[in-house]
C-alpha cells in the first residue's frame, strides 16, 4: 500500500534526453538486460570462435547436441531469478526422449512440426501452438516435419544446478537392474 508520508512511494525522475536509438552492445555489462536475436544465430554451420565476440558470454553462445540447438536468451547469468527463456531448434533428425523436470515449461512453436508426448498423450504442434508441461509432466519431442523445428521455451522456476532432468529410460533401466537383483 503506498504511503502518503513517503510521497506515495513515487519518485519523479528527469525526462530521458532526446536522441536517436542505438544498437545494443551485448558485450557491454551495462546493457545486460537487452539483446538481439536473428534466426541465423540458430544455424550451427554459421557458428565459429570469432562469432563468440558478439555474444554476451559462452552461456549465450549456441549449444548443439543430438540434432538439437539451444540459444539461451534470459537466465541467471543475465540476472533473471525466477525463470529462463531460450530458443530451441531441432534438425530433421532431432529428438529428445521422454523425461520430466521439477519445474514448469512452456513451448511456443515458431516453425516446423513437433510430435510431442505430454503425460502419455501424443499431440501434433505447429506454428502458433502453445504447450505447457507442469512440474513432473513426462514429455518428449520429435521433429515430425521436413525442415527445422523451432520454438521459444520458458522455464519457471529456474532449473536446479543438479537433477533438472529425469529421463524415463534411466528409470526403466534402474527398475530392471533392481528387479534382476544386480
Amino acid at each position: 500500500m503506498p504511503r502518503a508520508r513517503y510521497g506515495y512511494d513515487t519518485q519523479t525522475v528527469p525526462d530521458l534526453p532526446v536522441r536517436d536509438p542505438v544498437r545494443v552492445d551485448v558485450r557491454d555489462p551495462r546493457t545486460r538486460s537487452f539483446g538481439h536475436f536473428e534466426p541465423a544465430q540458430m544455424d550451427p554451420g554459421k557458428q565459429s570462435q570469432d562469432l563468440l565476440a558478439v555474444t554476451a558470454s559462452m552461456r549465450t553462445a549456441l549449444l548443439v547436441y543430438s540434432g538439437i540447438t539451444v540459444k539461451m536468451m534470459v537466465d541467471g547469468d543475465l540476472g533473471a531469478v525466477g525463470s529462463t527463456m531460450f530458443m530451441v531448434q531441432y534438425a530433421s533428425e532431432g529428438v529428445i526422449g521422454t523425461h520430466d523436470h521439477p519445474f514448469e515449461e512452456t513451448y511456443l512453436i515458431l516453425e516446423g512440426v513437433a510430435e510431442t508426448t505430454l503425460d502419455g498423450e501424443r499431440y501434433r504442434l505447429e506454428p502458433g501452438d502453445l504447450a505447457w508441461a507442469g512440474a513432473g509432466c513426462v514429455h518428449g519431442f520429435v521433429n515430425a516435419g521436413q525442415g527445422p523445428l523451432r520454438w521459444l521455451e520458458t522455464q519457471a522456476p529456474q532449473p536446479p544446478a543438479r537433477h533438472s532432468y529425469r529421463f524415463t529410460r534411466d528409470w526403466d533401466y534402474l527398475r530392471h537392474v533392481l528387479e534382476e537383483g544386480s
